[in-house]
């Protein structure tokens, strides 16, 4: 599998990652693939319970962005 490479400019980048993706995809498994995912997910869902804000901070940080 190809590597991912910098390009010129965003939209470039993006299509580089279209294209490493759709290869991805096609050359492992579904099993292997939604372990990875659910560590991924697992590991976004911790983070969120530790930092424990507010609903209140919460609100007032995503404004922000």
């Amino acid at each position: 599998m190809k590597k991912l490479i910098p390009k010129k400019d965003n939209k470039e980048d993006r299509m580089n990652f279209v294209e490493y993706w759709a290869e991805y995809v096609k050359t492992h498994s579904d099993g292997e693939w939604s372990r990875q995912q659910n560590i991924l997910i697992d590991s976004q869902i911790q983070n969120a319970r530790s930092l424990q804000l507010s609903r209140k901070d919460y609100i007032k940080l995503k404004s922000r962005c």
